[in-house]
């Protein structure tokens, strides 16, 4: 894997897609990013001391009905990367991951599709390790450092974090590492409807199915 530091950056994500026409697997990292981006088009805050980072990977033969899998094994890759560093943490469906009830790490994944399998996916991560979390999000956000009371030594995560991407990641462990399977959830849908549920299983594909039946394939969830 080809690995290229940077101080700042706008966007890992953007940066990495100019190496799709060397067709290798290329991890970017930056200090900061100035225009992190988060689901749904929001920006994810970067400021220094966290582990942001995108990698380009290209693969033979996953299926398009498949490209969850590049989600979910990304997201234990980080939870079994933060239990190295002394942080428990936890999956929310779809791909953010959580510690002490807040987010601790974000995941945006896009993939490009050659009929019916993938090409190469776009996995950016940003992680909160040592950063400051910012008044007006720390009722949801948190970071590594408030957890452990310390500072944690950035490259050994991102050492550490580079390892567990390359891993195929044994089945079930997403559902393992779940924090909302079994839970009661609110549930927003896409036109804003809202409405509790339980929350059952992650399908093959990675939709999520409540208890009664129905599969969310688009949908916000909160825990309760």
């Amino acid at each position: 894997m080809k690995i290229i530091l940077l101080d700042k950056v706008d966007s890992t994500n953007d940066y990495v897609k100019k190496f799709i026409k060397n067709g290798e697997t290329v991890a970017v990292v930056a200090k900061r990013q100035t225009k992190g981006k988060g689901t749904k088009g929001r920006s994810f805050v970067s400021d220094e001391g966290g582990v942001y980072v995108s990698v380009l990977k290209f693969y033979s033969g996953l299926k398009a009905s498949e490209a969850y899998s590049i989600i979910s094994d990304t997201a234990v890759a980080v939870v079994k990367t933060l239990a190295a560093f002394g942080v428990e943490a936890s999956i929310k469906w779809p791909n953010d991951v959580f510690a002490c009830g807040k987010k601790i790490c974000g995941i945006l994944t896009e993939t490009k599709l050659v009929g019916e399998y993938v090409e190469y996916g776009v996995i950016g991560i940003g992680i909160n390790i040592n950063n400051d979390i910012a008044p007006e999000i720390e009722n949801v956000a948190v970071s590594a450092k408030t957890i452990t009371g310390r500072e944690i030594n950035i490259d050994s995560v991102l050492a550490t974090l580079l390892f567990n991407i390359e891993q195929k990641q044994e089945a079930g462990l997403y559902a393992r590492y779940s924090c909302v399977l079994g839970k009661k959830i609110r549930v927003v849908k896409p036109s804003g409807d809202s409405y509790f549920a339980v929350a059952e299983e992650v399908l093959s594909d990675g939709r999520l199915k409540l208890v009664g039946g129905e599969v969310l394939t688009a949908a916000e969830i909160f825990l309760e």
